[in-house]
């Protein structure tokens, strides 16, 4: 938290830009997102603002992928599978051949340790929201 309010304190005084956020794990495994600023923006003396907020799943996309070691090629290929998209469509939006996006499909699925689509998107969601789904699902 303190370092939140030393990036916070850095962007009120002009020394740093953008938001002060963090994305972290809460004590219970839950992915949470934190902002942070100064209450008054041009005075990095003033009291800090914090909130605390669960993660999105845009929030943690990124550090998902990024811990698998996937190219920016391969990460492109893998949000287009995300959305759900063929390898013809994703080949068009990428302008790469059918044949290079299945070999980057497949070099997805070896980094992940996944044989299919399905089980590349159940992998990615079972891992990282699946616990905190079944906590507060109801079983009739």
């Amino acid at each position: 938290m303190s370092l939140l309010a030393t990036h916070a304190r850095a962007i009120a005084a002009g020394y740093d830009d953008g938001p002060a956020r963090l994305r972290c794990r809460d004590h219970e495994g839950r992915w949470i997102v934190m902002h942070a600023s100064c209450m008054d923006e041009t005075d990095p003396d003033s009291q800090i603002a914090v909130v605390i907020e669960p993660a999105q799943s845009a929030d943690i996309a990124p550090i998902i992928v990024e811990a698998y070691g996937l190219t920016p090629r391969e990460r492109e290929v893998l949000r287009g599978i995300a959305r759900g998209l063929s390898t013809p469509e994703i080949a068009a939006a990428l302008f790469l051949s059918s044949h290079t996006v299945r070999d980057y499909i497949k070099s997805v699925f070896e980094k992940t340790g996944v044989g299919s689509r399905g089980e590349l998107t159940a992998k990615l969601f079972a891992e990282h929201y699946l616990d905190d789904f079944q906590a507060s699902a109801v079983f009739v």
